[in-house]
């Protein structure tokens, strides 16, 4: 089954969109996180929830980072022509798994098999 120019269109809608709200969010992630060197923490528990709560924000930045990743290789795929291909089989995606994970790359089947690996 082939996607149709209405399936593309708002697959492709769906990842600007997510696009655009991980980049706000890493933005905000890293931003929150900032704070002036001459700081200090009178407390050291103070210091080790602010140091936690640092390296939270850090950790999330990363995952959106690689969320990002993704997306913008569904996009240029999109663009190529080659998006809801399976990049292991070359079989297409079903339309709904696009819809549930528009930056999908493989089949859940074959996504499913490569987990239990």
């Amino acid at each position: 089954m082939s996607l149709t120019k209405k399936d593309l269109d708002s697959l492709r809608t769906a990842l600007e969109r997510k696009r655009t709200e991980l980049a706000r969010a890493h933005d905000e992630n890293l931003d929150v996180g900032t704070h002036s060197p001459d700081e200090r923490f009178p407390d050291p528990m103070d210091a080790a929830t602010r140091a936690e709560e640092e390296a939270e924000r850090l950790g999330l930045a990363q995952q959106e980072r690689g969320l990002l990743r993704e997306i913008d290789r569904a996009l240029s795929k999109l663009e190529a022509g080659t998006y809801g291909v399976s990049e292991l089989s070359g079989q297409p995606i079903p339309v709904e798994r696009l819809r549930a994970v528009p930056w999908a790359r493989l089949t859940a089947e074959e996504e499913e098999r490569r987990a239990r690996q």
